[in-house]
Protein backbone atom coordinates (compact mmCIF):
# COMPACT_ATOMS: atom_id res chain seq x y z
CA UNK A 1 0.00 0.00 0.00
CA UNK A 2 1.35 3.18 -0.97
CA UNK A 3 0.37 6.91 0.22
CA UNK A 4 1.75 10.46 0.71
CA UNK A 5 1.21 13.11 3.07
CA UNK A 6 4.20 15.63 1.33
CA UNK A 7 6.17 12.42 1.71
CA UNK A 8 5.10 9.21 0.89
CA UNK A 9 4.06 6.27 3.12
CA UNK A 10 3.17 2.40 2.91
CA UNK A 11 0.72 0.88 5.94
CA UNK A 12 -0.02 4.55 7.68
CA UNK A 13 -2.33 3.54 10.22
CA UNK A 14 -4.52 6.08 12.42
CA UNK A 15 -5.47 5.01 15.96
CA UNK A 16 -8.28 6.92 17.94
CA UNK A 17 -8.67 5.94 21.43
CA UNK A 18 -12.53 7.49 22.00
CA UNK A 19 -14.06 8.93 25.21
CA UNK A 20 -13.00 6.60 28.22
CA UNK A 21 -16.74 5.71 29.00
CA UNK A 22 -16.92 4.22 25.65
CA UNK A 23 -16.74 0.72 26.19
CA UNK A 24 -17.66 -2.85 24.85
CA UNK A 25 -18.57 -5.65 26.83
CA UNK A 26 -16.45 -3.67 29.42
CA UNK A 27 -13.49 -2.78 27.70
CA UNK A 28 -12.60 0.17 26.03
CA UNK A 29 -13.15 1.13 22.18
CA UNK A 30 -9.91 1.86 19.85
CA UNK A 31 -10.95 2.69 16.24
CA UNK A 32 -8.10 1.76 13.88
CA UNK A 33 -8.09 3.31 10.39
CA UNK A 34 -5.52 1.63 7.63
CA UNK A 35 -5.07 4.05 4.34
CA UNK A 36 -2.32 4.09 1.57
CA UNK A 37 -3.34 7.19 0.80
CA UNK A 38 -3.37 9.97 3.38
CA UNK A 39 -3.36 13.12 1.10
CA UNK A 40 -6.42 12.66 -0.77
CA UNK A 41 -6.83 14.30 -4.60
CA UNK A 42 -9.44 16.19 -3.48
CA UNK A 43 -7.67 17.98 -0.74
CA UNK A 44 -9.99 16.55 2.19
CA UNK A 45 -8.18 15.56 5.43
CA UNK A 46 -8.43 12.43 7.05
CA UNK A 47 -7.54 13.63 10.45
CA UNK A 48 -10.63 15.05 12.01
CA UNK A 49 -12.19 11.45 11.78
CA UNK A 50 -9.07 10.06 14.05
CA UNK A 51 -9.00 12.71 16.27
CA UNK A 52 -6.41 14.14 14.76
CA UNK A 53 -3.80 11.79 15.48
CA UNK A 54 -1.67 9.14 12.98
CA UNK A 55 -0.67 6.60 15.19
CA UNK A 56 2.16 5.29 13.25
CA UNK A 57 3.46 5.80 9.74
CA UNK A 58 5.76 4.14 7.00
CA UNK A 59 7.70 6.17 3.81
CA UNK A 60 7.93 4.34 1.02
CA UNK A 61 11.91 4.06 0.76
CA UNK A 62 11.86 2.61 4.29
CA UNK A 63 9.36 -0.53 3.08
CA UNK A 64 11.85 -1.12 0.13
CA UNK A 65 14.65 -1.29 2.21
CA UNK A 66 13.04 -3.91 4.73
CA UNK A 67 11.99 -5.60 1.94
CA UNK A 68 8.41 -5.20 2.18
CA UNK A 69 7.86 -4.17 -1.52
CA UNK A 70 9.39 -5.09 -4.63
CA UNK A 71 12.27 -2.64 -5.43
CA UNK A 72 11.66 -0.73 -8.48
CA UNK A 73 13.46 -0.61 -11.90
CA UNK A 74 12.40 2.57 -12.98
CA UNK A 75 13.56 4.38 -16.65
CA UNK A 76 12.78 7.72 -17.56
CA UNK A 77 12.80 8.15 -21.46
CA UNK A 78 12.13 10.56 -24.03
CA UNK A 79 9.64 10.82 -26.18
CA UNK A 80 9.95 13.90 -28.08
CA UNK A 81 6.67 14.99 -27.27
CA UNK A 82 6.16 18.80 -27.43
CA UNK A 83 4.16 19.48 -24.90
CA UNK A 84 4.86 23.50 -24.66
CA UNK A 85 2.15 24.66 -26.23
CA UNK A 86 -0.44 22.93 -24.13
CA UNK A 87 -2.80 24.66 -21.94
CA UNK A 88 -2.07 24.29 -18.20
CA UNK A 89 -4.47 25.11 -15.87
CA UNK A 90 -4.35 25.21 -11.72
CA UNK A 91 -1.34 23.06 -11.72
CA UNK A 92 -2.01 20.39 -14.81
CA UNK A 93 -1.97 20.10 -18.50
CA UNK A 94 -5.45 19.90 -19.95
CA UNK A 95 -6.63 16.12 -20.01
CA UNK A 96 -8.36 16.58 -23.42
CA UNK A 97 -5.47 18.64 -25.17
CA UNK A 98 -2.84 15.61 -24.47
CA UNK A 99 -5.09 13.14 -26.00
CA UNK A 100 -5.18 15.07 -29.18
CA UNK A 101 -1.40 15.00 -28.95
CA UNK A 102 -1.12 11.03 -27.88
CA UNK A 103 -4.14 9.31 -29.70
CA UNK A 104 -2.75 8.29 -32.84
CA UNK A 105 0.62 8.93 -32.61
CA UNK A 106 2.30 5.78 -33.69
CA UNK A 107 5.58 6.23 -33.38
CA UNK A 108 5.37 6.95 -29.65
CA UNK A 109 3.63 3.39 -30.04
CA UNK A 110 6.59 2.32 -31.89
CA UNK A 111 9.11 3.69 -28.96
CA UNK A 112 7.15 1.46 -26.10
CA UNK A 113 7.18 -1.40 -27.73
CA UNK A 114 10.52 -1.40 -28.25
CA UNK A 115 11.28 0.04 -24.60
CA UNK A 116 9.47 -3.13 -23.64
CA UNK A 117 11.85 -5.57 -25.47
CA UNK A 118 14.68 -3.50 -24.47
CA UNK A 119 13.91 -3.63 -20.51
CA UNK A 120 11.88 -6.89 -20.35
CA UNK A 121 13.00 -9.06 -23.38
CA UNK A 122 9.74 -10.76 -23.97
CA UNK A 123 6.46 -8.53 -23.76
CA UNK A 124 4.48 -11.28 -23.99
CA UNK A 125 5.42 -13.01 -20.53
CA UNK A 126 4.85 -9.40 -18.85
CA UNK A 127 1.63 -8.27 -16.78
CA UNK A 128 1.14 -4.45 -17.11
CA UNK A 129 -0.77 -1.62 -16.77
CA UNK A 130 -0.72 1.20 -19.31
CA UNK A 131 -2.01 4.61 -17.96
CA UNK A 132 -3.38 6.63 -20.46
CA UNK A 133 -4.76 10.20 -20.20
CA UNK A 134 -8.46 9.65 -22.16
CA UNK A 135 -10.94 6.80 -22.93
CA UNK A 136 -10.21 7.70 -26.65
CA UNK A 137 -5.74 6.95 -25.56
CA UNK A 138 -6.48 3.92 -23.79
CA UNK A 139 -8.55 2.50 -26.29
CA UNK A 140 -5.57 3.41 -29.13
CA UNK A 141 -3.14 2.05 -27.04
CA UNK A 142 -4.84 -1.29 -26.41
CA UNK A 143 -5.38 -1.89 -30.34
CA UNK A 144 -2.17 -0.71 -31.75
CA UNK A 145 -0.02 -2.72 -29.03
CA UNK A 146 -2.18 -5.83 -29.96
CA UNK A 147 -1.66 -5.09 -33.66
CA UNK A 148 2.40 -4.72 -32.82
CA UNK A 149 2.09 -8.42 -30.99
CA UNK A 150 1.33 -7.34 -27.42
CA UNK A 151 -2.60 -8.48 -26.51
CA UNK A 152 -4.21 -5.79 -24.31
CA UNK A 153 -7.32 -4.58 -23.23
CA UNK A 154 -8.63 -1.04 -22.60
CA UNK A 155 -10.79 -0.75 -19.57
CA UNK A 156 -12.45 2.53 -18.50
CA UNK A 157 -15.48 3.57 -17.10
CA UNK A 158 -17.54 3.29 -20.09
CA UNK A 159 -16.72 -0.54 -20.54
CA UNK A 160 -19.08 -2.86 -20.12
CA UNK A 161 -19.31 -4.38 -16.86
CA UNK A 162 -18.38 -7.89 -17.44
CA UNK A 163 -15.03 -7.09 -19.93
CA UNK A 164 -14.12 -4.75 -17.10
CA UNK A 165 -14.54 -7.62 -14.56
CA UNK A 166 -13.02 -10.28 -16.64
CA UNK A 167 -9.59 -8.08 -17.37
CA UNK A 168 -7.61 -8.77 -14.46
CA UNK A 169 -7.83 -12.36 -14.57
CA UNK A 170 -6.98 -12.20 -18.37
CA UNK A 171 -4.21 -10.42 -17.46
CA UNK A 172 -3.26 -12.83 -14.37
CA UNK A 173 -3.41 -15.58 -17.17
CA UNK A 174 -1.60 -13.73 -19.62
CA UNK A 175 -4.39 -14.04 -21.92
CA UNK A 176 -3.48 -10.80 -22.39
CA UNK A 177 -0.03 -8.26 -21.24
CA UNK A 178 -1.40 -5.25 -20.74
CA UNK A 179 -4.94 -3.05 -19.22
CA UNK A 180 -4.90 0.12 -20.71
CA UNK A 181 -7.08 2.16 -18.58
CA UNK A 182 -7.63 6.11 -17.83
CA UNK A 183 -8.25 6.70 -13.94
CA UNK A 184 -9.79 3.55 -12.49
CA UNK A 185 -6.49 1.56 -11.60
CA UNK A 186 -4.93 4.65 -10.09
CA UNK A 187 -6.04 3.49 -6.57
CA UNK A 188 -7.95 1.00 -4.78
CA UNK A 189 -7.58 -2.26 -6.56
CA UNK A 190 -5.36 -5.15 -5.49
CA UNK A 191 -3.22 -7.07 -8.55
CA UNK A 192 0.24 -7.97 -6.62
CA UNK A 193 1.50 -9.90 -9.87
CA UNK A 194 1.45 -6.81 -12.11
CA UNK A 195 5.14 -6.83 -12.60
CA UNK A 196 5.74 -3.87 -15.11
CA UNK A 197 3.40 -0.36 -15.61
CA UNK A 198 3.55 2.12 -18.45
CA UNK A 199 3.40 5.96 -17.59
CA UNK A 200 2.19 7.07 -20.78
CA UNK A 201 0.71 10.57 -19.87
CA UNK A 202 2.40 13.21 -17.81
CA UNK A 203 1.13 13.26 -14.12
CA UNK A 204 1.78 16.24 -11.91
CA UNK A 205 0.28 15.38 -8.80
CA UNK A 206 3.29 13.45 -6.49
CA UNK A 207 0.08 11.90 -4.82
CA UNK A 208 -1.16 9.81 -8.25
CA UNK A 209 2.56 9.53 -9.25
CA UNK A 210 2.86 7.34 -6.21
CA UNK A 211 -0.23 6.13 -6.24
CA UNK A 212 0.49 4.62 -10.03
CA UNK A 213 3.91 3.00 -8.97
CA UNK A 214 2.48 1.08 -6.09
CA UNK A 215 0.26 -0.77 -8.59
CA UNK A 216 3.13 -2.57 -9.55
CA UNK A 217 5.11 -2.54 -6.06
CA UNK A 218 3.30 -5.37 -4.00
CA UNK A 219 4.99 -8.50 -3.19
CA UNK A 220 4.62 -11.44 -5.60
CA UNK A 221 6.10 -15.11 -5.84
CA UNK A 222 6.19 -14.60 -9.39
CA UNK A 223 8.07 -11.22 -9.39
CA UNK A 224 11.65 -9.75 -8.43
CA UNK A 225 11.07 -6.09 -9.30
CA UNK A 226 8.71 -3.93 -11.13
CA UNK A 227 9.99 -2.41 -14.45
CA UNK A 228 8.22 0.91 -14.43
CA UNK A 229 8.75 2.67 -18.31
CA UNK A 230 8.13 6.46 -17.71
CA UNK A 231 7.89 8.38 -21.21
CA UNK A 232 8.98 12.11 -20.77
CA UNK A 233 7.86 14.87 -23.06
CA UNK A 234 9.53 18.42 -23.65
CA UNK A 235 7.65 20.54 -20.71
CA UNK A 236 5.77 23.47 -20.35
CA UNK A 237 7.98 25.41 -17.57
CA UNK A 238 5.26 25.15 -15.01
CA UNK A 239 6.03 21.70 -14.55
CA UNK A 240 7.72 20.20 -12.21
CA UNK A 241 9.86 17.17 -11.54
CA UNK A 242 10.91 17.67 -8.35
CA UNK A 243 7.93 16.71 -6.09
CA UNK A 244 7.21 13.23 -8.23
CA UNK A 245 10.98 11.84 -7.56
CA UNK A 246 11.40 13.24 -4.06
CA UNK A 247 8.40 11.41 -4.08
CA UNK A 248 10.01 7.87 -4.64
CA UNK A 249 13.57 8.68 -3.11
CA UNK A 250 12.84 10.24 0.15
CA UNK A 251 15.61 12.57 -0.87
CA UNK A 252 15.04 16.69 -0.18
CA UNK A 253 14.47 18.89 -3.27
CA UNK A 254 17.64 20.43 -2.38
CA UNK A 255 19.49 17.56 -3.38
CA UNK A 256 17.72 15.80 -5.98
CA UNK A 257 19.49 17.95 -8.60
CA UNK A 258 22.77 16.71 -7.87
CA UNK A 259 20.79 13.09 -7.39
CA UNK A 260 19.95 13.38 -11.09
CA UNK A 261 23.46 14.28 -12.76
CA UNK A 262 24.92 11.46 -10.56
CA UNK A 263 22.79 9.26 -11.41
CA UNK A 264 20.92 8.50 -8.25
CA UNK A 265 23.54 6.78 -6.50
CA UNK A 266 21.85 6.02 -3.26
CA UNK A 267 18.90 4.28 -3.54
CA UNK A 268 16.69 1.17 -1.19
CA UNK A 269 18.70 -1.55 -2.35
CA UNK A 270 17.55 -3.37 -5.68
CA UNK A 271 16.03 -0.37 -6.83
CA UNK A 272 16.93 1.57 -9.92
CA UNK A 273 16.34 4.40 -11.50
CA UNK A 274 18.06 5.58 -14.81
CA UNK A 275 17.17 8.22 -16.82
CA UNK A 276 18.13 8.58 -20.49
CA UNK A 277 20.62 11.45 -21.31
CA UNK A 278 17.36 13.90 -23.07
CA UNK A 279 15.20 12.93 -20.00
CA UNK A 280 18.01 13.80 -17.53
CA UNK A 281 18.98 17.16 -19.27
CA UNK A 282 15.18 17.72 -19.25
CA UNK A 283 14.70 16.93 -15.60
CA UNK A 284 17.77 19.09 -14.44
CA UNK A 285 16.76 22.29 -16.36
CA UNK A 286 13.13 21.85 -14.87
CA UNK A 287 14.44 21.48 -11.10
CA UNK A 288 16.99 24.24 -11.88
CA UNK A 289 13.95 26.21 -12.90
CA UNK A 290 11.73 25.13 -9.84
CA UNK A 291 14.35 26.52 -7.10
CA UNK A 292 12.12 28.22 -4.28
CA UNK A 293 13.50 31.81 -5.49
CA UNK A 294 10.57 34.98 -4.08
CA UNK A 295 9.67 35.65 -7.53
CA UNK A 296 8.99 32.15 -8.44
CA UNK A 297 6.88 31.73 -5.93
CA UNK A 298 4.88 34.94 -6.23
CA UNK A 299 4.28 34.21 -9.82
CA UNK A 300 2.63 31.06 -8.23
CA UNK A 301 0.87 32.58 -6.20
CA UNK A 302 -0.89 35.51 -8.22
CA UNK A 303 -1.28 32.04 -10.20
CA UNK A 304 -3.27 29.99 -7.35
CA UNK A 305 -4.86 33.19 -5.72
CA UNK A 306 -8.51 33.51 -6.43
CA UNK A 307 -9.46 37.12 -7.51
CA UNK A 308 -10.41 39.33 -4.27
CA UNK A 309 -10.16 36.26 -1.80
CA UNK A 310 -7.73 35.30 0.67
CA UNK A 311 -5.20 32.47 0.35
CA UNK A 312 -3.67 30.27 3.39
CA UNK A 313 -0.02 29.34 3.86
CA UNK A 314 -1.66 26.03 3.89
CA UNK A 315 -3.73 26.62 1.03
CA UNK A 316 -0.68 27.70 -1.17
CA UNK A 317 1.63 24.63 -0.07
CA UNK A 318 -1.60 22.27 -1.04
CA UNK A 319 -2.38 24.14 -4.53
CA UNK A 320 1.91 24.79 -5.38
CA UNK A 321 2.79 21.55 -3.76
CA UNK A 322 5.45 23.53 -2.25
CA UNK A 323 6.95 22.90 0.99
CA UNK A 324 7.01 25.36 3.99
CA UNK A 325 10.87 25.47 3.63
CA UNK A 326 10.32 26.71 -0.02
CA UNK A 327 8.15 29.73 1.26
CA UNK A 328 10.96 30.67 4.16
CA UNK A 329 13.85 30.00 2.10
CA UNK A 330 12.38 32.45 0.03
CA UNK A 331 11.95 35.11 2.67
CA UNK A 332 8.39 34.14 4.37
CA UNK A 333 4.76 34.16 3.86
CA UNK A 334 4.68 38.10 4.84
CA UNK A 335 7.15 39.16 2.00
CA UNK A 336 5.45 36.66 -0.41
CA UNK A 337 2.38 37.74 -0.42
CA UNK A 338 3.38 41.47 -0.44
CA UNK A 339 5.29 41.05 -3.45
CA UNK A 340 2.54 39.12 -5.11
CA UNK A 341 0.09 41.84 -4.10
CA UNK A 342 -2.21 39.74 -2.00
CA UNK A 343 -1.45 42.32 0.96
CA UNK A 344 -0.19 46.02 1.43
CA UNK A 345 3.36 46.97 1.78
CA UNK A 346 4.16 46.22 5.27
CA UNK A 347 6.62 48.55 7.54
CA UNK A 348 10.00 47.25 7.56
CA UNK A 349 10.04 46.09 10.92
CA UNK A 350 7.12 43.75 10.04
CA UNK A 351 9.46 42.45 7.45
CA UNK A 352 12.59 42.12 9.17
CA UNK A 353 10.36 40.05 12.09
CA UNK A 354 8.46 37.78 9.94
CA UNK A 355 11.72 36.54 8.01
CA UNK A 356 13.22 35.43 11.30
CA UNK A 357 9.93 32.90 11.20
CA UNK A 358 12.45 30.58 8.68
CA UNK A 359 13.91 29.66 12.55
CA UNK A 360 10.83 28.46 13.28
CA UNK A 361 9.92 25.74 10.58
CA UNK A 362 11.57 22.69 11.97
CA UNK A 363 9.15 22.93 15.23
CA UNK A 364 7.22 19.49 15.62
CA UNK A 365 6.43 19.98 19.34
CA UNK A 366 2.50 20.43 19.63
CA UNK A 367 2.51 22.25 23.24
CA UNK A 368 5.23 24.57 21.49
CA UNK A 369 3.15 25.24 18.42
CA UNK A 370 0.05 25.92 20.67
CA UNK A 371 2.09 29.19 21.77
CA UNK A 372 1.52 30.47 18.34
CA UNK A 373 -2.32 30.30 18.38
CA UNK A 374 -4.53 33.44 19.87
CA UNK A 375 -4.36 33.32 23.65
CA UNK A 376 -1.42 30.84 23.74
CA UNK A 377 1.03 33.18 24.87
CA UNK A 378 -1.02 34.08 28.12
CA UNK A 379 -1.77 31.12 28.73
CA UNK A 380 1.45 29.64 28.56
CA UNK A 381 2.91 31.87 31.28
CA UNK A 382 0.49 30.81 34.02
CA UNK A 383 3.43 27.97 35.15
CA UNK A 384 6.76 27.73 35.10
CA UNK A 385 6.57 25.30 32.33
CA UNK A 386 5.05 27.13 30.63
CA UNK A 387 6.43 30.14 30.70
CA UNK A 388 10.10 28.44 29.39
CA UNK A 389 8.27 27.83 26.72
CA UNK A 390 7.63 31.69 26.09
CA UNK A 391 11.05 32.20 26.47
CA UNK A 392 12.29 29.23 24.22
CA UNK A 393 10.52 31.44 21.47
CA UNK A 394 11.55 34.73 22.48
CA UNK A 395 15.21 33.51 22.55
CA UNK A 396 14.50 31.38 19.38
CA UNK A 397 13.34 35.08 17.32
CA UNK A 398 15.41 37.96 18.73
CA UNK A 399 19.18 38.60 19.13
CA UNK A 400 21.03 40.64 20.98
CA UNK A 401 18.24 41.17 24.20
CA UNK A 402 17.65 40.99 27.39
CA UNK A 403 14.77 38.27 27.72
CA UNK A 404 11.40 39.28 28.59
CA UNK A 405 8.92 38.34 31.32
CA UNK A 406 7.11 35.77 29.78
CA UNK A 407 4.04 37.23 31.95
CA UNK A 408 4.79 40.36 29.27
CA UNK A 409 2.85 38.27 26.70
CA UNK A 410 5.64 39.17 23.63
CA UNK A 411 4.23 42.16 22.44
CA UNK A 412 6.45 42.60 19.97
CA UNK A 413 5.68 39.69 18.23
CA UNK A 414 2.03 39.23 18.98
CA UNK A 415 0.57 42.82 18.70
CA UNK A 416 0.54 42.93 14.85
CA UNK A 417 -2.23 41.51 13.11
CA UNK A 418 0.36 40.52 10.37
CA UNK A 419 3.05 38.57 12.64
CA UNK A 420 0.00 37.59 14.52
CA UNK A 421 -1.89 35.78 11.58
CA UNK A 422 1.26 34.61 10.30
CA UNK A 423 2.15 32.59 13.25
CA UNK A 424 -1.12 30.85 13.26
CA UNK A 425 -0.90 29.70 10.09
CA UNK A 426 2.49 28.53 10.29
CA UNK A 427 1.40 26.18 13.51
CA UNK A 428 -1.71 24.67 11.35
CA UNK A 429 0.86 23.80 8.81
CA UNK A 430 3.47 22.24 11.05
CA UNK A 431 0.84 20.79 13.18
CA UNK A 432 0.09 19.33 9.88
CA UNK A 433 3.10 17.29 9.17
CA UNK A 434 3.41 15.68 13.11
CA UNK A 435 2.93 11.81 13.42
CA UNK A 436 1.98 11.68 16.68
CA UNK A 437 1.01 13.97 19.32
CA UNK A 438 1.23 11.79 22.17
CA UNK A 439 4.24 13.32 23.75
CA UNK A 440 6.51 12.05 26.63
CA UNK A 441 7.92 14.62 29.06
CA UNK A 442 11.01 12.68 30.80
CA UNK A 443 12.38 15.82 32.98
CA UNK A 444 9.14 17.69 33.83
CA UNK A 445 10.35 21.37 34.84
CA UNK A 446 12.14 20.76 31.03
CA UNK A 447 9.12 21.91 28.21
CA UNK A 448 11.26 18.93 25.69
CA UNK A 449 9.41 16.11 24.48
CA UNK A 450 10.96 12.63 23.50
CA UNK A 451 12.05 12.55 19.62
CA UNK A 452 10.38 16.32 19.07
CA UNK A 453 13.24 18.70 17.18
CA UNK A 454 14.57 21.81 19.21
CA UNK A 455 17.71 24.72 17.89
CA UNK A 456 19.89 24.84 20.36
CA UNK A 457 18.61 28.38 21.47
CA UNK A 458 15.29 27.19 22.53
CA UNK A 459 17.37 24.05 24.27
CA UNK A 460 19.52 26.26 26.69
CA UNK A 461 15.97 28.21 27.50
CA UNK A 462 13.86 25.39 28.26
CA UNK A 463 16.68 23.60 30.07
CA UNK A 464 16.96 27.34 32.54
CA UNK A 465 20.81 28.27 31.21
CA UNK A 466 19.15 31.07 29.97
CA UNK A 467 16.91 33.46 31.50
CA UNK A 468 14.29 36.12 31.89
CA UNK A 469 16.31 39.41 32.31
CA UNK A 470 19.79 38.08 30.94
CA UNK A 471 21.18 38.71 27.55
CA UNK A 472 19.91 35.65 25.68
CA UNK A 473 23.77 33.79 24.66
CA UNK A 474 24.08 30.89 22.57
CA UNK A 475 26.93 28.49 24.29
CA UNK A 476 28.79 26.37 21.80
CA UNK A 477 30.39 22.87 22.01
CA UNK A 478 29.43 19.48 22.09
CA UNK A 479 28.66 19.40 26.33
CA UNK A 480 26.75 21.82 28.49
CA UNK A 481 26.85 21.31 32.02
CA UNK A 482 24.46 22.54 34.26
CA UNK A 483 23.64 23.07 37.92
CA UNK A 484 22.88 20.28 40.07
CA UNK A 485 25.37 17.11 37.84
CA UNK A 486 23.44 17.33 35.25
CA UNK A 487 24.90 17.68 31.36
CA UNK A 488 23.80 18.19 27.96
CA UNK A 489 25.43 15.98 25.08
CA UNK A 490 24.75 18.08 21.64
CA UNK A 491 25.67 15.62 18.87
CA UNK A 492 26.26 16.77 15.49
CA UNK A 493 26.38 13.36 13.14
CA UNK A 494 27.51 14.44 9.47
CA UNK A 495 30.68 16.11 10.94
CA UNK A 496 31.73 17.10 6.54
CA UNK A 497 31.35 20.70 7.06
CA UNK A 498 34.10 23.23 6.84
CA UNK A 499 33.43 24.20 10.75
CA UNK A 500 34.13 20.55 11.97
CA UNK A 501 38.27 20.44 11.92
CA UNK A 502 39.67 16.70 11.97
CA UNK A 503 40.21 16.70 15.56
CA UNK A 504 36.59 17.62 16.38
CA UNK A 505 35.03 14.57 13.99
CA UNK A 506 34.21 12.62 16.68
CA UNK A 507 32.78 9.21 15.74
CA UNK A 508 29.30 9.88 16.85
CA UNK A 509 26.12 6.68 15.98
CA UNK A 510 23.47 4.71 16.71
CA UNK A 511 23.77 1.14 17.31
CA UNK A 512 20.61 0.25 17.92
CA UNK A 513 16.86 1.81 18.61
CA UNK A 514 18.22 2.01 22.52
CA UNK A 515 22.16 2.20 21.94
CA UNK A 516 24.21 4.97 21.06
CA UNK A 517 28.28 5.58 20.60
CA UNK A 518 29.20 8.65 21.45
CA UNK A 519 32.58 9.88 21.48
CA UNK A 520 34.16 12.88 24.46
CA UNK A 521 36.03 15.55 23.05
CA UNK A 522 39.92 15.19 22.75
CA UNK A 523 41.41 15.72 26.11
CA UNK A 524 38.97 13.68 28.11
CA UNK A 525 40.96 10.99 29.87
CA UNK A 526 39.59 8.08 32.11
CA UNK A 527 42.77 9.39 34.64
CA UNK A 528 40.79 12.65 35.30
CA UNK A 529 37.43 14.14 35.91
CA UNK A 530 36.50 15.30 32.53
CA UNK A 531 36.34 11.63 32.19
CA UNK A 532 35.80 10.13 35.03
CA UNK A 533 32.42 11.55 35.30
CA UNK A 534 30.80 10.06 32.96
CA UNK A 535 32.62 5.89 33.22
CA UNK A 536 31.41 6.45 37.21
CA UNK A 537 27.72 7.79 36.86
CA UNK A 538 26.33 4.20 36.52
CA UNK A 539 27.51 0.89 38.59
CA UNK A 540 27.19 0.46 42.33
CA UNK A 541 27.99 3.59 43.80
CA UNK A 542 26.99 6.53 41.17
CA UNK A 543 28.64 9.99 41.02
CA UNK A 544 25.21 11.92 40.95
CA UNK A 545 25.92 12.64 36.93
CA UNK A 546 23.16 12.84 34.54
CA UNK A 547 22.96 12.62 30.85
CA UNK A 548 20.79 13.67 28.02
CA UNK A 549 21.34 13.35 24.33
CA UNK A 550 20.48 15.55 21.78
CA UNK A 551 21.09 13.99 18.42
CA UNK A 552 20.97 16.39 15.07
CA UNK A 553 22.14 15.12 11.52
CA UNK A 554 23.88 18.23 10.75
CA UNK A 555 25.13 21.87 11.82
CA UNK A 556 21.69 22.96 9.88
CA UNK A 557 19.12 20.93 11.19
CA UNK A 558 17.60 20.91 14.80
CA UNK A 559 18.26 18.46 17.41
CA UNK A 560 16.23 15.75 18.56
CA UNK A 561 15.93 15.16 21.85
CA UNK A 562 16.22 11.45 22.83
CA UNK A 563 16.27 11.87 26.76
CA UNK A 564 18.07 10.36 30.07
CA UNK A 565 21.33 8.17 28.66
CA UNK A 566 22.67 5.86 31.06
CA UNK A 567 26.30 4.80 30.87
CA UNK A 568 26.83 0.87 29.56
CA UNK A 569 30.42 0.87 28.70
CA UNK A 570 33.78 2.71 27.60
CA UNK A 571 36.41 2.16 25.14
CA UNK A 572 40.04 4.35 24.52
CA UNK A 573 41.57 7.35 25.54
CA UNK A 574 41.95 10.82 24.77
CA UNK A 575 39.30 10.57 23.62
CA UNK A 576 36.92 8.39 25.37
CA UNK A 577 34.38 5.97 23.00
CA UNK A 578 30.90 5.91 25.38
CA UNK A 579 28.37 3.79 24.93
CA UNK A 580 25.08 4.96 26.10
CA UNK A 581 21.43 3.07 27.08
CA UNK A 582 18.93 5.31 26.53
CA UNK A 583 16.11 5.40 28.70
CA UNK A 584 13.44 5.65 26.10
CA UNK A 585 13.78 3.84 22.37
CA UNK A 586 14.12 5.50 19.32
CA UNK A 587 11.23 5.81 17.05
CA UNK A 588 11.55 3.80 14.14
CA UNK A 589 11.89 6.62 11.49
CA UNK A 590 14.64 8.62 13.77
CA UNK A 591 16.89 5.38 13.91
CA UNK A 592 16.45 4.95 10.55
CA UNK A 593 17.52 8.07 9.81
CA UNK A 594 20.32 8.09 12.36
CA UNK A 595 21.92 4.68 11.27
CA UNK A 596 21.21 6.04 7.60
CA UNK A 597 23.79 8.03 8.00
CA UNK A 598 26.09 6.36 10.18
CA UNK A 599 26.85 4.20 7.44
CA UNK A 600 27.28 6.72 4.45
Amino acid sequence: MLGKKSRDRVGLGRGLEPPRNTTERGRAVILVGLTATPERTDGKSLLPDFGGRIAAELRLWHALEKQLLVPFEYYGISDNTDLRSIRWNRGSYQAADLANIYTGNEARVDLVVAQLRLRVGDPTRIRAIAFCVSVEHAEFMARELTRRGVPADAVHGGTPADVRDAAPERLKSRAINVICTVDLYNEGVDLPYVDTLLLLRPTASATVFVQQLGRGLRLHKEKSSCVVLDFIGQHRNEFRFDGLYAAITGLPRARLQKAVEEGFPFLPSGCVLQLDEVARGQIVDSLKRVVANARTLARELQELRPANETLTLKDFLDKSGREVEDVYDAGGWTALRERAGAIAEQPEATRDLTRTFKRLVHTDDPAQLALWRPGGILRAAEDTVGSRRVTMLEHQLRERTLLADPAEGLPWLFDSDVTRGELSELSEVLLDRIPSANDVHPILEWPLALHRHYARREIVAAVGYVKPGQKGNIPQGGILKLEGQRELLLVTLDKSAASFSPTTRYRDYAISPTLFHWETQTAASVARESGRRYVESAGATPNGWSFYLFVRTNRDAAYAFLGPVTFVSASGDRPIGVTWRLDNAMSGGLFDEFASLAQG
